[in-house]
């Protein structure tokens, strides 16, 4: 059975390619297995903007990891949805908990972490912690209106005493440093789905810095792209270990993990010898 032409779904992946990469590992999940889901949803509407119409809303299920924040470490979303015209949205999801972020990019580009200059609304309770909405199976959890938006300011990620992290450089296949591929982290080493984590870009040295909040076996790789989805030609790509048998990256709580070098090559293109 055929959902999308090849055109649309062509189209859409180049589009919102991080969205389109949320979707379809969920549809390839949904058909192999019954999934427990329900709806959360709401209208974000603010005083000094209006309707949020083109944001995104992003959901990072609580018994994955902890709330998320650019300052530390980057998780990626577990569902998301684009907020319509009007302000409203609604976002399907596994039942369970989470923790509730939505972002109006200032360039007009849903994808990635947040921007200087993105208006953002990152739910906390009055002692400023994050709070977090369940959604049952089959129900709808309905937070009402929300009037609020900031701007968001980047700050540099706070490496702080007895963190539990992973650091290396990325290099091409020359072993000179990558700048601007992003490395993500997985908990299997088929590295299928959403990654737990994500490092921002490298710089020109090629140096990356992923913290993983907790202790664990993981499992890296690297790309250009933050959103997944079909590699583009000349696109760096690669992983920690061999393409056949990626290594195992074992990480204890409370320390950094030194020296996980990645090596990365261009993607050739589809079709290419």
């Amino acid at each position: 059975m055929r959902l999308f032409s090849e055109e649309v779904v062509s189209m859409f992946s180049k589009k919102f390619p991080l969205i389109f990469f949320i979707y379809l590992f969920s549809t390839t999940f949904c058909f192999a297995a019954e999934i427990k889901q329900g709806t959360i949803s709401g209208r974000w509407i603010t005083k000094d903007y209006g309707p949020m119409g083109g944001a995104v809303v992003l959901l990072f299920n609580k018994s994955v990891g902890p709330s998320p924040s650019s300052e530390k470490f980057l998780r990626v979303p577990d569902a998301t949805a684009i907020i319509e015209a009007d302000g409203q949205f609604s976002v399907l999801a596994s039942a369970g908990s989470y923790y509730l972020v939505m972002r109006k990019s200032s360039v007009g580009d849903t994808i990635g972490p947040p921007q200087d200059g993105d208006l953002q609304y990152y739910c906390r309770d009055k002692m400023g912690k994050a709070r977090s909405f369940h959604i049952k199976s089959g129900g709808i959890t309905n937070i009402g209106t929300i009037s609020e938006a900031t701007v968001f300011r980047k700050q540099q990620p706070k490496y702080v005493k007895g963190m539990t992290a992973i650091e290396g450089t990325v290099t091409d296949g020359e072993g000179l440093p990558v700048e601007g591929v992003r490395v993500f982290v997985y908990t299997s080493p088929d590295m299928a789905g959403r990654p737990r984590y994500a490092s921002e870009g490298t710089g020109k040295d090629g140096k990356y810095f992923v913290n993983v909040n907790n202790k664990g076996i993981y499992y890296l790789k690297a790309r250009s792209r933050y959103g997944g989805g079909q590699p583009e030609a000349g696109e760096f790509m690669g992983g920690y270990g061999e393409s056949t048998a990626p290594a195992i990256v074992k990480v204890e709580k409370g320390k950094i993990r030194k020296g996980i070098d990645i090596k990365t090559n261009r993607f050739p293109g589809r079709g290419s010898n």
